[in-house]
């Protein structure tokens, strides 16, 4: 996967091509790592608080933050049974408070493909079957306030730490109509927090002075972060937020984010490989930046090369995700359009990919 510095390309990113360019040059980040810079990464909580808060968040979400995929029947209606199995699986192999979070209904999770009262029945399964032992934070991106007001109160009445809030999108916000929204989104948050999600490819980009404003909110705890202005800009907003809330890593980049403050990050290869994903999480709260580094390099690289390869083919981020799972022995199942299933022979060549990469392939 060719990389690039996003200050060469600028806000005209779209979705496909910051999945298959990725966002940091992460070939660069072997001279970034070194060890003995001290422990950026949090000490993890073993247990979820009563109220998510801006002093606990950083313990909380912690760690991979796993986008869950969206299991469907045959007829395209939701797998609930599947959707289960995958939570359990992940619960059985590591995932736990402290050691990751659970994305429910996010891009990975197909949510524009998706009705309200569907994202409710996924949060109210996820909520469930993790039973307070794993943070859950629901996707409310929507172009409509009343939705993600909608969603907001799920979380909040399902307990659930967070809902993910993007700015609005389709009709190009003002850097106002963004803050308006987000004061609006979290008026009726008493709970749960909200993770604040910069989708700069959707045509707006939070600058640090919209940012500031947001983060001053009581029920902001969270950003998501990637930056289209180069990995210096990225940087300096995980170290400029990195002490109030939790920065999670949008960008494949982990070692240099907890270097510089962060808390987690988005793992879509941890729905295959959680433990090691939970290890990529304990080498950088030790310290051991290089050898987190190393453990990308042998395992993720490639893993996100083929995902970047098949999200120039087709769209979603799920296909990629799915096909590995049914490739591990796990329920993956079928795709809504317009996303579709990999063909035998992307499965084929995704297979060798994860036996080079040691994931569990039956």
């Amino acid at each position: 996967m060719k990389k690039h510095n996003l200050a060469d390309r600028g806000v005209g990113v779209n979705r496909r091509s910051f999945i298959t360019n990725g966002v940091l040059a992460v070939g660069a980040l072997s001279g970034l790592a070194r060890t003995g810079l001290g422990n950026a990464v949090p000490n993890a909580a073993s247990e979820l608080p009563g109220i998510a808060e801006k002093g606990n968040s950083r313990q909380i979400l912690c760690g991979p933050m796993i986008p869950l995929v969206t299991h469907y029947n045959r007829d395209l209606s939701l797998d609930l049974g599947a959707y289960k199995e995958n939570l359990r699986y992940l619960m059985d192999h590591g995932i736990q408070t402290g050691q990751g979070a659970f994305l429910v209904a996010g891009a990975g999770g197909d949510f524009p493909m998706l009705t309200v009262q569907e994202r409710t029945a996924l949060a109210q399964v996820a909520a469930e079957v993790t039973n307070g032992k794993v943070p859950l934070v629901l996707s409310a991106q929507a172009t409509d306030i009343r939705v993600s007001q909608e969603l907001g109160r799920v979380a909040e009445d399902l307990g659930m730490y967070a809902a993910q809030m993007s700015p609005p999108y389709y009709f190009h916000p003002s850097d106002d109509d963004v803050i308006r929204f987000y004061h609006a989104a979290s008026a009726g948050m008493k709970r749960s927090g909200l993770m604040v999600y910069n989708t700069f490819w959707e045509g707006y980009n939070m600058s640090f002075e919209v940012l500031d404003k947001l983060v001053d909110l009581d029920r902001v705890l969270s950003l998501k972060w990637a930056s289209p202005n180069g990995n210096l800009d990225y940087l300096m907003g995980v170290a400029r937020y990195g002490d109030r809330i939790a920065v999670i890593d949008n960008t494949d980049a982990w070692p240099i984010t907890a270097m510089a403050g962060g808390a987690g990050f988005i793992s879509h290869l941890a729905s295959i490989m959680p433990e090691h994903c939970v290890e990529l999480l304990k080498l950088t709260q030790a310290g051991k930046y290089k050898e987190a580094l190393d453990s990308m390099r042998a395992v993720d690289w490639d893993w996100e090369t083929f995902r970047g390869v098949i999200a120039g083919k087709t769209a979603g981020e799920a296909p990629t995700v799915k096909a590995a799972l049914e490739l591990c022995g796990r329920p993956g199942g079928p795709s809504r359009a317009p996303s579709r299933s990999l063909t035998e022979e992307e499965r084929a060549a995704l297979r060798k990919v994860l036996v080079k990469i040691g994931a569990p392939v039956v």
